[in-house]
């Protein structure tokens, strides 16, 4: 019944006339009034007819009420016999590791459309470049940020200045100045990368070419 309504015990007539609708405690249905030891009772309103009559506008129904300890005992029966059939996985079986960002399908996501076999593996990706692919993500797509700070990107990636800027430099990332606007409104200039140069970089390197090649073709 779609759009039927069901209102267990509340706090009061305001709670219950939210879930069964304007006024409905004024005709004589208030689920404020059940009392606590009305487990699984409660008032539906159903949408469409019913065995009890059309112009039946609510009733007082009793739902199946299973306790804690019954459902406590259904689950631990269902897991016996997934473990059995060997089909308990997940956080159930104590895999609690988080995903792995899979860097090669991320570089292939942002880049220019390269085949597969032309994407490298993560171990193949520079080290920093992998690095901002898995903290940037969708920022790094054609309608993301267009620009990210150098303290923002040494601050995520927990890495000093000077190393941060080599490899960006050896990477053919090279750092421009663009304006920000802090959280209390201000706006200044800072130094950072544009995310258009980073793509680029990302494509040199599933393509298997470095910014040093480029150069020696120029």
């Amino acid at each position: 019944m779609l759009g039927s309504r069901f209102a267990l015990r509340v706090m009061d007539w305001r709670d219950s006339n939210i879930v069964l609708g304007e006024q409905m405690n004024t005709r004589g249905f208030d689920s404020s009034r059940l009392l606590p030891s009305h487990k699984g009772v409660g008032i539906l309103r159903p949408d469409g007819d019913t065995s009890v009559g059309a112009d039946v506008l609510a009733m007082t129904v009793r739902t199946y009420y299973m306790p804690n300890e019954d459902w406590r005992t259904i689950c631990e029966q269902g897991r016996t016999l997934r473990e059995a059939a060997g089909t308990l996985t997940g956080h159930a079986a104590g895999q609690d590791t988080m995903p792995v960002l899979d860097h090669a399908a991320a570089v292939k996501a942002i880049g220019a459309g390269h085949a597969v076999d032309a994407v490298q593996s993560p171990g193949e990706l520079p080290e920093v470049l992998a690095s901002l692919v898995e903290y940037l993500g969708d920022d790094l797509s054609p309608d993301g940020r267009d620009f990210v700070p150098t303290a923002e990107l040494l601050s995520a990636l927990e890495i000093d200045r000077k190393t941060f800027a080599q490899q960006m430099t050896d990477a053919g990332c090279r750092p421009t100045r663009d304006r920000v606007t802090s959280e209390d409104g201000e706006t200044r200039q800072v130094r950072g990368y544009l995310t258009a140069e980073i793509r680029i970089a990302i494509d040199r390197a599933a393509a298997g070419t470095g910014a040093a090649d480029e150069d020696d073709q120029r």
